[in-house]
C-alpha cells in the first residue's frame, strides 16, 4: 500500500504551490497580453485618424496649388497681351538701347 511520509506530502505541497504561481503567472499574462493589444488598437486608431487629417490636408493643398497654378496663368496671359501695348515697356527699351 501506499505510505504517507513527509517527502510525499511536502512534493505533494510544493507542487499545489507551483500550480498556484504558475495559475498566477499566466493570469498576470494575460491582463497584460489584453492591455498591449489594447494599446496598440488604440495606436492603430489614432494613426488612422491622423491619417485621415493628413490626406484632407494634401486634397486642400493640391486644390490651392491647382488654384494657383491657374491665376499664374491668367496673369501671364495678361501681362502677355498688355506688353506690347505698354509705353512704359517702350520707354524701357529705348532708354537702355541708348545706353
Amino acid at each position: 500500500m501506499f505510505q504517507l511520509t513527509l517527502n510525499t506530502v511536502t512534493s505533494w505541497t510544493k507542487g499545489s504551490d507551483d500550480d498556484g504561481r504558475r495559475m498566477k503567472r499566466r493570469e498576470k499574462n494575460r491582463v497584460a497580453a489584453q492591455k498591449s493589444r489594447k494599446r496598440q488598437t488604440q495606436r492603430a486608431d489614432l494613426l488612422h485618424q491622423a491619417c485621415e487629417v493628413l490626406e484632407e490636408r494634401n486634397r486642400n493643398l493640391r486644390r490651392e496649388v491647382d488654384s494657383l497654378s491657374e491665376e499664374q496663368y491668367l496673369l501671364t496671359e495678361a501681362l502677355r497681351t498688355h506688353e506690347p501695348l505698354c509705353p512704359i515697356m517702350h520707354l524701357g527699351v529705348a532708354s537702355s538701347d541708348n545706353r
